[in-house]
């Protein structure tokens, strides 16, 4: 009779923690800036409706965030290298060394009053990470400057936006379910204890 109460009282807490929104997501702000170089790989049929592909490895880069730390940038883009407004777009991923988020960006450059820079700018959709960052979404808005007065080009690119990660249980529901299973752990061990032994032939 104890084990059945006990029993169902562990289910209904570990139901309980389910349904009353004992789970929080969070919202991160992102606020920084990186440093460093796109080099243009060429002609990439796989780019088209753009004719070209250029790319920031992540070992030029130098970023730091006022809200994360220090990170690097690696970027994967198709660009139109000629026009007033030349549209690119690409993949991209943010890492801290221990967790990142990475995603796609859509945007463009044009021409600054000095020849050779163009204003750069992107809008920067977060579709997943690693560590603190698994399951994350978000956008950021990216503006900065691409130098291409000397080869490689340049760049310097602000960030500024929000990373929403998964909901988590709060610590109050994990106690609450390790509650409800240890009540369900301990009913059938009690259940089994008093189970009758068959007799052998």
């Amino acid at each position: 009779m104890i084990g059945r109460h006990m029993l169902r009282a562990g289910i209904a807490a570990t139901l309980l923690c389910g349904s009353a929104g004992g789970a929080i997501a969070a919202t991160i702000p992102f606020t920084g800036s990186v440093t460093g170089v796109s080099t243009l790989i060429g002609l990439d049929p796989t780019c088209a409706p753009l004719p070209f592909r250029a790319e920031i490895h992540p070992d030029s880069t130098v970023g730091h965030s006022t809200t994360l730390g220090d990170f690097t940038l690696e970027t994967h883009t198709c660009l139109a290298i000629a026009g007033v407004n030349a549209p690119s777009f690409g993949t991209f991923t943010i890492d801290f060394g221990a967790d990142s988020f990475s995603g796609t960006f859509d945007g463009g450059s044009t021409f600054s009053d000095t020849p050779g820079i163009s204003d750069t700018a992107w809008l920067f959709t977060i579709l997943d990470g690693s560590g603190r960052f698994l399951g994350a979404t978000g956008t950021l808005e990216a503006a900065g400057l691409a130098d291409a007065r000397t080869r490689p080009t340049h760049v310097v690119i602000g960030f500024i936006g929000d990373i929403l990660t998964p909901a988590v249980p709060e610590p109050g529901s994990w106690a609450l379910m390790l509650l409800g299973f240890g009540a369900i752990g301990l009913a059938m061990r009690r259940r089994n204890q008093h189970r009758p032994i068959a007799q052998l032939a």
